[in-house]
């Protein structure tokens, strides 16, 4: 079955003018023998072989890949459908049929799924959702839901051995038997069709829109209608009676596979193409018509594809005498003249060739030039000499012994005045009545190249480099910088110029004596020029050594006048279709009065219409084939998941157009990594490598070799795993595993710090008993023992001093008692945050020294610190007790504040002052709070005068009250008195 698009290749072409392309074993086609050919609505084809289920995308063949799970490894594949849900059905010998889904699920049916034989011949989608598959056993229909029913004998079928089958336009579905010709089915019964011999065999059948039907036989091929019948043999034209396969192009063309070729068959008229053509193999068993038109046949030996070029040949096969053709020209009527190398003169007039040679009067049957004189005279130069036709037969002849200078005459040009001239290997000759007269030139060698102009009679160019030109009489001689002689010229009467080709030195500009270059390093396509042309759209059309090539007359100019530097060039091929463009002729292309364009070619002759140059508009599918991902095969599925480690990545597409593949090209991105599309031109894969963790999608879009885009991007996406460390939540959980382990340390390290205050406190405590126990005690003994003394002593002044001395020992029991009641009580816990210990303070130093207290505190708490908190106890008692004992202050003012950096201590009295600089002895003083201070990384400062009291600060930085000071218990706590 056919494409459904209105593209078709051209009817009016033989089939030997198709650009033809062959696919075989070289070309990587795995299995030569192909059964059947279809291309899915995903713009794939699929060939069914002899033994595989190949997919081809225009340049790579591929085996399927589920073809062990689908049970067609080493199976004839018979017969391809496709369904409207874009289900592939298999037909198979062996292995039954089987639906491959677009997703790649494989559904078998064999007879263990309940058909009737494993040898299915043709598998056939309808319209209403069912598939007909054709066994030796019966007719199966397999629903939608899978379920399958059976037609045989019994439901009339005239045999259970069914070849193929179809439905007409009509609704009637047509059955093919291997043994009894063909029946139809009205939706309840089978009955056997009228038309074809008894138990004659079908080999192929096709419904076509005409509402007839084909049927291929072993004897032809027959077309049965409601009114009539036709069978095609050999007699009618076909190559071979045995019909292999049919298949109906969009056109209404039917297109029949024999034993010996292909045959189109359209407005009853048939054209073949055999082997000798260059089909792969003579036995055509499949054919198939794609969405562009291409027609595809399937032989016993490779893949043959037959496209409509944009040039359309002409060689032998269509009645050429030769295809060494040689110089062309259409003469007044508008036929076509084509001169060959040994074969004489062609005549074309648009239908059929006409040979003119040696026997029809010609001098030489090897035609250099042509040319047409006023008259409408056709002059013919050859090998040797010139022959002059009226209305196409020959009439006079001139050589040597006429006043040709030479006996090869390579050009010849008619000028304004009407004149003949002639460029002979020998030189320039000018027709003068009857004769030629030798007109001698300036430049050496023989002539190769003439054109008449207006203004210039004639311009003359020899086989050395340069050229020169008569005006008025006179030769005019233009030395070039070229090393090859100029061949061809075009010359614009308009705006008299002239372009000149040369025999490997690119195009020469000539306009008023300035002359301008253009070569290969410029952008022309081949520095070999052999024919110049002009089309209607201002284009020049150039035949060179490697074919065919168009440039813009804008650009041309442009690059004359300096105003470009490069111009582009467009090679001009199709398909597979290559060719040379003659040299050594004249002229070597001819534009006809229709517009259309003719060229000599090594291979023939070859013609292409500048006004009907249709571009391939059909969007191309792009398709993504497969993913490589590092180095393995993995299927392009949406979604895909690749594991951290899987960070290389391939991936394979497809532009599925088949007209010229090779110059498919593409261009890609990656979103999510690339910033820009790629330009991919060609190459049809992309790299991707060291790809970081993320979501990424990867889209391609295909341009055919008409530069037509796919309407739709090839797309698929897919997520890289992030490593461990990759991940979102990893950086934020390590920072709270940090957090964590860094409170648990703190907390650990206030534990451990407890614990040594603890000892701390334990071991004060003890000292402080020890102290209670032996010093306390034995100061109050001896306290005791000096107070009895003191009472039996007589008054006097020895009673009087030891008074003093006793009030003195108690006021040192006193103050050792404070002292041990702070080793054992601050610092030692209790409910009371710092900043409450502090204000207890201030309360029992102005309650024992009747002083007013001015209180400024803040709650701190520095129960995490506990050193920093008992030094700090330590240093504002010891101040309070020197306000108290020493100041004579009526006043007392502490302040306590706690800013992000820093806590802030003072004290202060309205006392008498003392000068910070000297040192009582006997007390605490000075040195012990500043020793304090340091321990704790604080700051101590005091500023007093006499009579103005005194003022001491302390400041301990956050960072040291936020972990405190580590205290060695075996130290002594104590400080000495200064």
């Amino acid at each position: 079955m056919a494409c459904g698009l209105a593209m078709a290749l051209d009817s009016s072409k033989t089939l030997t003018q198709y650009a033809h392309r062959i696919w075989g074993q070289e070309e990587g086609l795995l299995q030569p023998t192909i059964y059947s050919i279809l291309q899915s609505h995903n713009g794939f084809l699929w060939l069914g072989t002899q033994d595989s289920l190949i997919r081809f995308d225009g340049i790579h063949f591929r085996e399927f890949e589920g073809a062990a799970e689908a049970g067609l490894q080493r199976t004839l594949i018979r017969s391809l459908g496709e369904d409207a849900k874009g289900n592939l059905w298999v037909a198979s010998l062996g292995s039954g049929a089987v639906r491959i889904r677009p997703n790649h699920q494989i559904q078998r049916y064999t007879t263990k799924e309940g058909m009737p034989a494993d040898d299915a011949f043709c598998v056939v989608p309808d319209t209403a959702g069912a598939t007909w598959v054709c066994t030796a056993r019966g007719l199966v229909r397999i629903g939608e839901d899978g379920k399958m029913r059976v037609y045989s004998t019994a439901d009339g079928l005239p045999s259970n051995q069914i070849r193929d089958t179809c439905v007409a336009t009509d609704g009637t579905r047509w059955v093919a038997g291997l043994d009894f010709g063909l029946g139809t089915w009205d939706g309840a019964h089978f009955k056997r069709a009228q038309g074809l011999r008894p138990n004659e065999t079908i080999t192929a059948l096709e419904c076509p829109k005409s509402g007839a039907v084909w049927a291929g036989t072993a004897d032809g091929a027959v077309e049965i209608s409601k009114t009539t019948k036709r069978r095609l043999t050999t007699h009618d034209g076909l190559p071979d009676n045995e019909v292999l396969s049919l298949i109906e192009g969009p056109d209404g063309t039917v297109w029949i596979g024999t034993n010996d070729g292909v045959t189109r068959y359209r407005n009853n008229e048939l054209s073949v193409y055999r082997t000798r053509d260059g089909l792969s193999h003579s036995v055509v068993l499949s054919l198939f018509v794609d969405r562009e038109g291409s027609l595809w046949a399937g032989t016993k030996d490779g893949l043959d594809q037959f496209t409509d070029g944009k040039v359309t040949p002409y060689s032998t096969n269509e009645g050429l005498s030769s295809n060494e053709t040689g110089p062309v020209l259409e003469d007044n009527a508008g036929r076509l003249w084509v001169g060959t190398l040994g074969y004489g003169l062609s005549l074309f007039d648009g239908h059929h060739f006409r040979a003119l040679t040696k026997n029809d009067g010609l001098l030489d049957d090897y035609i250099l030039s042509l040319q047409m004189d006023r008259g409408g005279d056709l002059w013919v130069g050859s090998m040797a000499g010139l022959n002059r036709l009226h209305e196409g037969r020959v009439v006079a002849s001139f050589t040597q012994r006429n006043g040709l200078p030479g006996a090869q005459v390579r050009a010849l040009s008619v000028d304004s005045q009407g004149v003949l001239w002639a460029g002979t290997d020998g030189g320039l000759g000018r027709l003068d009545g009857g004769r030629f007269l030798a007109v001698p030139t300036a430049l050496p060698g023989g002539i190769v190249s003439l054109n008449a102009g207006r203004s210039v009679r004639l311009f003359v160019s020899t086989d050395t480099a340069g050229f020169s030109f008569l005006r008025d009489g006179k030769e005019t001689v233009y030395p070039l910088d070229v090393t090859h002689p100029v061949v061809c010229s075009y010359i614009d009467v308009e705006k008299k110029e002239s372009w000149l080709g040369t025999n490997g030195s690119g195009l020469v500009h000539w306009k008023n004596g300035a002359v301008t270059h253009l070569r290969v390093k410029d952008g022309l396509f081949d520095n070999r020029i052999y024919g110049i042309l002009r089309d209607d759209a201002g284009s020049f059309w150039m035949a060179s050594s490697k074919g065919i090539f168009r440039v813009s007359e804008r650009e041309i100019d442009d690059f004359a006048n300096h105003k470009l530097h490069y111009v582009t060039s467009i090679p001009f091929s199709t398909g597979q279709l290559r060719f040379e463009c003659r040299s050594g002729v004249q002229p070597a292309a001819c534009r006809t009065r229709d517009g259309r364009l003719w060229f000599s070619t090594t291979n023939g002759l070859v013609v292409l219409d500048p006004h009907r140059l249709v571009d391939n508009v059909t969007p191309p599918p792009a398709q993504i084939t497969s993913i490589i991902v590092n180095g393995q095969r993995r299927e392009a599925v949406d979604g895909l998941e690749l594991q951290p480690s899987e960070r290389n990545l391939e991936v394979r597409y497809a532009g599925l157009s088949f007209v010229s593949p090779e110059k498919m090209t593409f261009r890609y991105t990656l979103e999510n990594f690339d910033k820009t599309w790629t330009e991919a031109g060609g190459r049809r894969e992309a790299f991707f490598t060291n790809l970081p963790p993320g979501h990424f999608r990867f889209r391609v879009m295909a341009r055919n070799a008409d530069g037509v885009p796919s309407t739709r991007d090839a797309e698929f996406s897919f997520i890289v795993e992030p490593r461990l460390y990759q991940r979102a939540w990893f950086f934020p959980a390590l920072g709270l595993l940090a957090a964590g382990l860094i409170v648990a340390l703190v907390r650990l390290r206030i534990a451990r710090l407890r614990h040594r205050f603890d000892e701390v406190l334990g071991e004060r405590s003890r000292i402080a008993r020890e102290l209670h126990d032996t010093l306390l005690q034995g100061l109050s003994g001896i306290t005791m023992q000096l107070q009895a003394l003191w009472t039996k002593l007589p008054v006097s002044k020895e009673r009087t001093l030891l008074g003093e001395i006793i009030q003195d020992a108690a006021r040192c029991s006193t103050e050792a008692r404070q002292s041990l009641w702070g080793l054992r009580t601050i610092g030692s816990g209790g409910s009371l945050e710092f900043s409450g210990k502090l204000e207890k303070l201030v309360r029992d130093a102005a309650e024992k020294g009747k002083l007013v207290p001015v209180m400024r505190v803040a709650a701190v708490s520095l129960a995490g610190s506990p050193e920093i908190e008992y030094q700090l106890l330590r240093i504002a008692q010891e101040a309070m007790n020197n306000v108290v004992k020493h100041s004579g202050a009526r006043r007392l003012e502490v302040q306590l504040e706690q800013t992000p950096q820093q806590i802030a201590m003072l004290i202060k009295d309205d006392g008498v002052g003392f000068d910070a600089e000297r040192q009582r002895f006997g007390h605490f003083g000075m040195v012990g709070m500043v020793e304090r201070a340091k321990e704790i990384g604080a700051q101590l400062s005091v500023e007093s005068q006499a009579g103005k009291g005194t003022t001491l600060t302390v400041v301990v930085p956050v960072k040291c009250a936020a972990g405190a000071v580590e205290v060695d218990p075996s130290q002594n706590v104590e400080h000495s008195i200064g």
